[in-house]
């Protein structure tokens, strides 16, 4: 009778044991460009504790310039991290094992002028001075593709471009060396709120001008294919909480104040347009149908720019989970 009560004993032990080990958080390490904007979904997450809630522990690796993060994913140094859309499937196809899991960005920068510049559309910059930030960026395709099937003319070729780093930019459109330029919307907020630049247009407006779907995937959140083979059944949970998160950011105020000093924001006002932009552009439709209309744009970038300038000519649909879809 001892030795049967020590089996049990010992049995319960194992199965409690068993049962601590299936509950013990999952690590779960986000590459993040913290300068750049990129850690507000962590911000409202440890704010609540919701990597606690759902079950992970959540860490924080700061990427200080923009492809590191596939770097780091070939290297095992992250799990998560947010890119582009064609960035994802151009790694993919150089054998980083990378899907994109849940929206992060939908288009949203902005093409801007001096206040009292005679340009007013996206027509008048034909033969202008055109700052940009890099020609194979995805929202400088976007303008060559959505122009010349709006207006009739591609702004690479019939506009003198002006290549300078964001920051820059803005510098040569103090000093008048630029007529208009592709900027960062997040950068634009104080030049605006200041009297010193004027947006024409933005992206997703010059989008829907030449019929293309402005909800067409942009960033998405990007997990490694290693980590969600690793912990099966957890990418949903993972899902849902980030979407807690982006709900905590959409009516937490309390919030904004910090995650804007990361980037220089300090004025009240230009935090309250930074948190009003962050709400509008952050967190995208991300569906199994927006597959198509990014088809639809690719093909338009790909006739305009060459398959060379995209990397691919087909998007790969198992690149994309979709782990809230029903089943």
């Amino acid at each position: 009778m001892l030795l049967r009560n020590l089996v049990l004993v010992l049995g319960m032990f194992v199965m409690l044991a068993g049962q601590a080990s299936a509950q013990e958080p999952i690590a779960v390490r986000f590459g993040v460009n913290a300068s750049g904007g990129q850690t507000e979904v962590l911000d409202a997450i440890k704010a609540y504790n919701l990597d606690r809630k759902y079950g992970f522990t959540v860490q924080e690796v700061d990427l200080t310039a923009p492809g590191q993060q596939y770097v780091m994913f070939r290297g095992d140094a992250i799990d998560v991290s947010p890119g582009t859309f064609v960035d994802l499937l151009r790694q993919r196809k150089a054998g980083v094992a990378l899907q994109a899991f849940h929206g992060f960005q939908g288009y949203n920068n902005y093409i801007v002028v001096k206040p009292d510049s005679p340009i007013r559309s996206f027509a008048d910059l034909k033969g202008k001075r055109m700052g940009e930030f890099g020609t194979t960026f995805l929202d400088w395709l976007i303008l060559r593709a959505a122009g010349k099937k709006a207006f009739g003319f591609d702004i690479e070729t019939d506009a003198t471009l002006v290549q300078g780093s964001p920051p820059l930019l803005n510098q040569l459109m103090a000093k008048g060396e630029v007529d208009a330029m592709l900027q960062f919307s997040s950068l634009t907020l104080g030049p605006i709120k200041a009297g010193e630049q004027r947006m024409v247009i933005d992206v997703p407006g010059l989008m829907r001008r030449a019929g293309f779907n402005p909800n067409a995937f942009n960033s998405n959140w990007n997990l490694s294919e290693k980590w969600n083979t690793a912990h099966p059944g957890a990418l949903r949970r993972l899902s849902a909480m980030i979407d807690e998160a982006y709900a905590k950011l959409k009516t937490d105020d309390a919030l904004w104040p910090g995650i804007a000093a990361k980037i220089g924001f300090t004025d009240p006002a230009v935090v309250v347009a930074y948190r009003n932009l962050a709400r509008q552009e952050d967190n995208p439709p991300y569906n199994r149908g927006l597959i198509g209309p990014t088809q639809t744009l690719v093909d338009a970038i790909s006739s305009i720019a060459g398959s060379t300038a995209v990397g691919f000519t087909a998007i790969d649909p198992a690149a994309f989970l979709f782990p809230n879809e029903r089943r």
